[in-house]
């Protein structure tokens, strides 16, 4: 369930998710995660929250989303994922890592959805982790109309979750420091064409509409009944 990125995790309970009860102001921040947040702020405006405190009742330590996506009953944790720290150049997120397994146990527990990107993905690929997101919405809320905006978008490809080992020799090419952004899609059209194309509420891929039931030539959805 961990070995690729992005990594969707749903609460296995129908709940209200738990409520964050505080800020924190000096959260710590990735590199990448400034400019992430102008780009979730473009794709949601008014949803995206830094710093926020999420209790934890068995600790007096807080969970601290790297962003959290909160509209009515929808919170999501979005976490973006280094293969090694700057600092200590120490493997993180790696493969079957006790921490983010413990983290994401307490977020599913408690309502929330977990979305985890890694780092190349939100350096090089931002409107297409943002629609990865929203195609979780739409999935969620049972509402594909959030995706209207993201037709033009290609479907985010998946990045491999590193090992311990394959961190160190990340860290040892300074792979992180090479990051570069790259060009992307920005034109937003509307939700239907004229060949009554529409989207799928899973992964988001285009779907042509034929009269009668629909399977997602993508990822296997198969739900549409027009």
């Amino acid at each position: 369930m961990m070995e690729k990125l992005p990594t969707i995790l749903l609460p296995k309970v129908d709940r209200l998710p738990v409520s964050p009860v505080g800020t924190h102001h000096k959260a710590p921040r990735g590199r990448s995660e400034s400019q992430f947040e102008r780009d979730l702020w473009r794709c949601f405006p008014g949803k995206i929250h830094t710093g926020l405190l999420v209790k934890r009742l068995e600790l007096n330590q807080p969970y601290v989303p790297d962003f959290a996506y909160l509209d009515r009953e929808i919170a999501i944790d979005i976490e973006v994922d280094e293969p090694y720290t700057y600092d200590t150049r120490q493997p993180i997120h790696f493969l079957d890592c006790p921490k983010d397994r413990s983290r994401n146990q307490f977020f599913i527990d408690h309502g929330w959805i977990v979305i985890r990107f890694s780092e190349a993905q939100v350096i090089k690929s931002p409107a297409s982790c943002c629609k990865a997101i929203a195609s979780t919405i739409a999935l969620i809320s049972s509402d594909n109309t959030i995706m209207s905006a993201f037709r033009n978008i290609p479907t985010l490809k998946p990045d491999r979750r590193w090992t311990t080992e394959q961190a160190q020799q990340l860290a040892a090419k300074n792979y992180r420091e090479q990051l570069q952004p790259v060009s992307e899609p920005t034109k937003k059209p509307n939700l239907m064409n004229g060949d009554l194309s529409f989207h799928c509420p899973a992964c988001g891929e285009l779907v042509r509409w034929q009269g009668h039931y629909v399977r997602c030539a993508n990822c296997g959805y198969d739900k549409f009944v027009l």
